[in-house]
């Protein structure tokens, strides 16, 4: 059964956060511009704030990564375990290079209990500052936890 509203149920949302960061890595897809899928491993945190969940990822911007959320700013993030307990957030992806973004996702990751925290130093940054790294900001328009979701009723 799909819920369609302009914010994801509360009970949906935590039940989503929960699995994700038990699980801790997703797949995560972008598109080219050819619009064929491209999948990587990724390791966000989610957060509910309000009525809306947001997730952040530290992450490299490569220049296929970069171009391929130009092209298509959207994003799929799978969850499975073994027990094939399972989670996906679609969203709006969005890169966040502004300082204060990054220093607050930074002290998320470093302050977190593993293994959803961990330091971000082992991406080949050296802080919060480092271009080599930069945070990727998820957006969900659509959650499913098993047999429930939600979908945006405004879209994506």
């Amino acid at each position: 059964m799909v819920v369609e509203s302009i914010k994801p149920p509360p009970e949906l949302a935590g039940e989503f956060v929960r699995i994700a960061h038990r699980i801790v890595w997703c797949t995560l897809a972008t598109v080219d511009r050819r619009g064929r899928p491209r999948s990587r491993v990724v390791h966000p945190y989610w957060e509910v704030t309000g009525d809306e969940v947001v997730g952040w990822v530290f992450t490299r911007p490569t220049p296929l990564k970069v171009a391929h959320l130009d092209h298509s700013p959207f994003v799929s993030c799978s969850y499975w375990d073994p027990g094939h307990e399972t989670a996906v957030a679609e969203c709006a992806a969005t890169f966040a290079g502004d300082e204060g973004s990054r220093r607050r996702v930074w002290e998320l990751f470093v302050t977190a209990a593993p293994p959803l925290g961990f330091d971000p130093r082992m991406l080949g940054g050296t802080d919060h500052r480092d271009e080599r790294i930069t945070v990727l900001t998820l957006r969900p328009w659509r959650l499913k936890v098993g047999e429930h979701a939600w979908r945006c009723s405004s879209g994506p």
